[in-house]
């Protein structure tokens, strides 16, 4: 399975939100992580949007976890980034033609590895992850 770059982006965005009290900018994110600002920008708001992010506009404001890192579910994140989990064409939302369906074995098979797939992620949180990585604590 493949899951596409927004995923990975989205991943890292709030790794390096979790790793410090600071309030991240887009600009700080999108340096620190090498990441063009458009894309930043687009999945910040997306993990808004979820309630995995807050923003606050203004002095003061920044983006900061919406929610406690043991809360935020690796495979909850990627089922909300990614359009399409189609790993065979007759999974993907745009109709597929097919010369087995409606009989065909093979599309259940595969969304039951999807699903098995995500569910292996729901087992690591946001905490667990960070719990490898240096946690960054903002002075005073």
């Amino acid at each position: 399975m493949r899951l596409s770059q927004a995923s990975d982006f989205a991943l890292r965005i709030l790794m390096a939100t979790g790793q410090t009290d600071s309030p991240q900018t887009v600009d700080g994110l999108s340096t620190k992580l090498g990441l063009a600002k458009s894309h930043v920008m687009k999945i910040v708001a997306q993990l808004a949007r979820a309630g995995y992010l807050e923003t606050t506009r203004g002095r003061g404001g920044g983006i900061r976890l919406g929610r406690s890192p043991e809360e935020i579910r690796l495979g909850d994140v990627v089922r909300l980034i990614e359009p399409d989990l189609g790993v065979v064409a007759c999974l993907k939302p745009e109709a597929a033609s097919c010369a087995f369906l409606p009989r065909c074995a093979l599309k259940g098979a595969m969304a039951h590895a999807a699903e098995a797939f995500l569910d292996s992620l729901n087992t690591q949180t946001l905490a667990t992850i960070l719990a490898g990585t240096q946690r960054v604590v903002s002075p005073g």
